[in-house]
């Protein structure tokens, strides 16, 4: 596959429009390992980036801890994610591997990526349009991964996949809650 600036901006199109059909052609390229995790990477950098960005046009100083501790955290958030799509798909009979699994969680990043460009822009020029990009980018993101799972672990059912998205989620959140709270951090905490 020739990655130029045309196929990607065909396979971005094609994940917004066709989510399962992208996932499954990101899949068959057979992307070496190696390009895997350097794909992966590359997702978490300009996302810091990016959201730097944001986060300086909406007159805030930065993120609270610094670049660094927003690349180790949205690389800690991504692999989490990355490991949940996995591990929950593969426990309810799914047969996603996981360098596919990281392959397409990095691919959804990347094209998130395109909605945060689109809610900067829209700080620039109309920003009273940021909040409906975010919530049309929160849909397209449920829409693509609920499709992605579909075509990673072999699942027929997108109303399934969802609910198994929100449950999972929630799931996470109770079990991190709960962590935080033992190691005593949450609000008022350290």
């Amino acid at each position: 596959m020739d990655l130029n600036l045309a196929t990607v901006s065909a396979l971005v199109r094609l994940s917004l429009s066709r989510p399962r059909e992208a996932a499954a052609r990101i899949v068959a390229l057979n992307v070496p390992d190696d390009a895997r995790w350097l794909g992966f990477v590359i997702v978490v950098v300009l996302s810091v980036l990016v959201g730097q960005v944001s986060v300086l046009l909406m007159g805030d100083d930065g993120f609270q801890g610094g670049m660094l501790f927003m690349a180790m955290f949205q690389t800690m958030l991504l692999l989490g994610m990355v490991v949940a799509v996995q591990g929950v798909g593969r426990a309810l009979g799914g047969r996603g591997s996981f360098p596919d699994t990281l392959l397409l969680v990095a691919w959804l990043q990347f094209v998130m990526l395109v909605f945060q460009l689109l809610q900067i822009v829209s700080l620039l020029l109309v920003p009273p349009l940021f909040g409906m990009i975010t919530i049309i980018s929160l849909v397209f993101f449920m829409f693509m991964l609920t499709n992605f799972i579909m075509a990673l672990h072999g699942f027929a059912s997108p109303v399934k996949v969802f609910v198994g998205i929100i449950f999972s989620f929630f799931a996470i959140a109770l079990v991190l809650a709960i962590l935080l709270g033992i190691m005593g951090i949450g609000p008022g905490g350290l």
